[in-house]
Formats: structure tokens, C-alpha cells, sequence
């Protein structure tokens, strides 16, 4: 079963991709099949 997941954040491009829990979950998920949103 795929999920659609909207996730608030700060902008993508501001983002420290090596130590944001929230940028490693939506890695899993997108690992795992599912669609991702960020706004």
C-alpha cells in the first residue's frame, strides 16, 4: 500500500540534509514507495 505524505518544513534548499530528522523520514518513505509532498 503507497502512502501520499505532506510534510511541513523549512525550505528544501535550507535544509542540512546530513542532521534534519524530518528530511531522514521522508528519505524512509520515499524508500519505501511512497509519494512526498513538502510545503
Amino acid at each position: 500500500m503507497s502512502l501520499t505524505v505532506a510534510v511541513q518544513m523549512d525550505p528544501i534548499e535550507t535544509v542540512n540534509i546530513g542532521g534534519d530528522s524530518t528530511f531522514a523520514l521522508m528519505l524512509a518513505a520515499q524508500a519505501r514507495g511512497h509519494t512526498l509532498w513538502h510545503y
